[in-house]
């Protein structure tokens, strides 16, 4: 039983390699939006409601998945400015491998023009009710920090996978590594 963790900025392409993974393989996906919207919805963006019942949200369906030996996906969008990321991760990580699993994480990246373009694409749209547009993505980059450390705080857990381009050649290389 395995976590793979996706995570990058916004608009990298996670939900969409993730999508590609799950048709792939017998990993279930659990994107961070399917959690993020409906809350955001009722709390607004951004909320210490929203931040409180996203993480117990995600909590109890990651440690669920765990106990039923579920592989997952999870996405995420972690701010490395912020202690609480690495925090939220970290409980994630021990909820797997409480249970016996085994967590591998997976940092995306591509150029900020790339992804102001992603941001604005219909899919993107369709498959998320609350996201940033192009303009949005540009604004989050300022004080914050989307890029891991170096090291990376788990390195022999980790592989940093560029995403530019065509998302399927992304999925294809991070099969290779699972």
């Amino acid at each position: 039983m395995k976590l793979l963790i996706i995570f990058g900025p916004p608009a990298v392409g996670k939900a969409t390699i993730a999508s590609l993974i799950e048709e792939r393989t017998d990993y279930k996906l659990f994107h961070n939006h399917m959690v993020t919207d409906g809350i955001m919805h009722i709390f607004g963006k951004e909320s210490s409601i929203e931040s409180r019942l996203s993480k117990r949200a995600r909590t109890m369906v990651i440690e669920a998945a765990a106990k039923a030996n579920i592989n997952l996906i999870f996405t995420y969008v972690w701010d490395f400015s912020k202690p609480r990321g690495k925090h939220n991760v970290d409980h994630y990580k021990n909820l797997y491998e409480k249970h016996g699993g085994a967590v591998q994480f997976i940092e995306l990246y591509a150029p900020l023009e790339e992804r102001i373009q992603r941001a604005d694409s219909e899919e993107r749209w369709r498959r998320k009710y609350h996201t940033a547009t192009g303009k949005e993505v540009e604004k989050l980059e300022e004080g914050r920090s989307f890029i891991s450390p170096t090291p990376f705080y788990y390195p022999d857990l980790y592989t940093r996978v560029d995403a530019t381009g065509d998302p399927t050649r992304v999925a294809a290389r991070i099969l290779e590594l699972m």
